[in-house]
């Protein structure tokens, strides 16, 4: 037989209305719990009916129970946040989860603040994980642009645990997209499709000097397995690479000419695709 117990703190003998978590009562105020929370607003403020009398929540022997996703130490998170008290990462996703459920704002953008501290480094993975549960939108672009942008065998056990197979999926797909179209487009050096007039040199040697550079100065960056560029990262790099037997002016109008005909406006395209089949899926 379950033993139902007093909560040694948030039982409150001056309190009006009488929750049950678990085999946990607590005793608190339904004027601050209204005060606060949408839910328990609309709660209390329903007519009496045959099934749920107004006597529920009265008394020990007829708590309002509350089931998932209350947890006893959920609520005891959220409540000693109402007492200004510090909480660790899991107090503050507690807080979240049951400020969002619950409909109070003020502690829903308490959590969302404290957790987008810098100092607590979630990982981009809890990021998509959180914004993704708890409708964060701006949270969801960062974190899944930072997830396709990690190299496959740097995402944990852990990573999966939290995001689950379907957005793993979506993930893992545009990074091998990506990665295929990184592999084309290095395997294919950059034309000299114009010439500047101010070079004394002739074309197909500008061509042949470029070509040879294009590995050291753009494909390593673009394709490194631990930390590839962005496209114009690695445009950048090209740009500032003195290439032997290509003049400044050559050089300079090259990176133009794939600048102005969106060369790698694919690899974006590829990236906005999945994140909005992402966001499609979740919400």
């Amino acid at each position: 037989m379950t033993v139902i117990t007093r909560h040694s703190e948030f039982y409150l003998e001056d309190g009006s209305i009488t929750l049950q978590i678990e085999n946990v009562l607590y005793k608190l105020h339904m004027s601050l719990l209204c005060k606060f929370s949408v839910v328990f607003k609309d709660m209390f403020s329903m007519p009496a009916s045959s099934s749920q009398p107004h006597h529920e929540g009265m008394s020990n022997e007829s708590p309002i129970i509350l089931g998932l996703p209350f947890t006893v130490k959920k609520m005891d998170y959220l409540l000693s946040w109402f007492m200004c008290r510090s909480s660790p990462l899991e107090g503050l996703v507690s807080i979240l989860e049951l400020g969002t459920f619950l409909q109070i704002d003020v502690a829903r953008t308490f959590a969302i603040q404290a957790l987008s501290n810098t100092s607590l480094n979630l990982s981009p993975a809890w990021q998509l994980s959180l914004a993704l549960r708890f409708r964060i939108s701006n949270w969801i672009g960062s974190a899944y642009k930072e997830l396709v942008a990690t190299p496959a065998h740097r995402l944990s056990l852990e990573d999966v645990s939290l995001l689950g197979l379907a957005i793993m999926h979506i993930i893992h797909s545009t990074l091998s997209e990506i990665r295929h179209l990184r592999l084309v487009l290095t395997y294919n050096p950059l034309k000299m499709e114009k010439h500047d007039a101010s070079c004394k040199r002739p074309a197909l040697s500008c061509q042949a000097s470029s070509e040879a550079a294009w590995w050291d100065g753009f494909a390593c960056h673009y394709l490194h397995p631990d930390h590839p560029c962005t496209p114009l990262e690695a445009l950048a790099k090209f740009e500032s690479t003195n290439i032997v037997g290509v003049t400044t002016a050559c050089r300079l109008q090259a990176v133009e000419f794939i600048r102005d005909h969106g060369v790698f406006d694919r690899e974006y395209g590829i990236l906005e695709e999945g994140l909005k089949l992402l966001i499609m899926k979740c919400f």
